[in-house]
């Protein structure tokens, strides 16, 4: 296993994706989260503010990776974190031509892996993946829900720079949700 990594008591590896092999175990790869924090979006006539709130009882969520699994080898770059030969994490980009931004489109990391530095070690290697395709930035999106991963970017160098009150359908997300979107220079 390539580049492993000891965080912890966890030895987690990381290696290039398989396709198809790495399939089965992404479908059980465990993306959820449970928060008693969350952003809430102020709002005035020309700007946005974010408020964090403390909520009652905690939001839970899980992603539902495996609806975009075959999407996976359409990527131009994807990375399996595993401990002790389990998958354990994904990250997977995307480089746009155009405007040379590398959008992070997936990462996560289960629960019992956070915390320990892996997604840190995740998010530098996909720094590093840009870096070396010439990418100017590296884009990624998250929820006004997900307090952690907001807090997680911004300790690993993301600024925030925008958002989007519209991109999630609530008939899927419910309310509440708003997209939220962070960038790092890539130097």
């Amino acid at each position: 296993m390539p580049n492993p990594k000891r965080e912890g008591s966890l030895m987690i590896g990381f290696r290039p994706l398989r396709w198809p092999d790495d399939r089965a175990s992404l479908a059980t790869l465990d993306t959820s989260f449970t928060t008693d924090r969350v952003y809430r979006l102020q709002r005035t006539d020309r700007s946005f503010n974010l408020e964090d709130v403390v909520v009652s009882p905690p939001v839970s969520k899980s992603y539902r990776l495996a609806d975009d699994l075959d999407t996976l080898p359409t990527l131009d770059w994807a990375q399996i974190a595993e401990d002790s030969g389990v998958v354990v994490g994904l990250a997977a980009m995307r480089i746009g031509e155009w405007n040379r931004r590398a959008n992070l489109e997936h990462l996560y990391l289960a629960p019992s892996s956070r915390g320990l530095g892996a997604g840190r070690a995740m998010v530098e290697s996909a720094l590093s993946e840009a870096r070396r395709r010439k990418a100017r930035c590296l884009w990624v999106e998250t929820q006004t829900i997900n307090y952690g991963a907001v807090r997680f970017y911004e300790r690993v160098g993301f600024e925030w720079c925008g958002l989007d009150t519209r991109l999630y359908d609530e008939r899927d997300v419910g309310g509440g949700e708003i997209a939220l979107f962070f960038s790092r220079v890539i130097e």
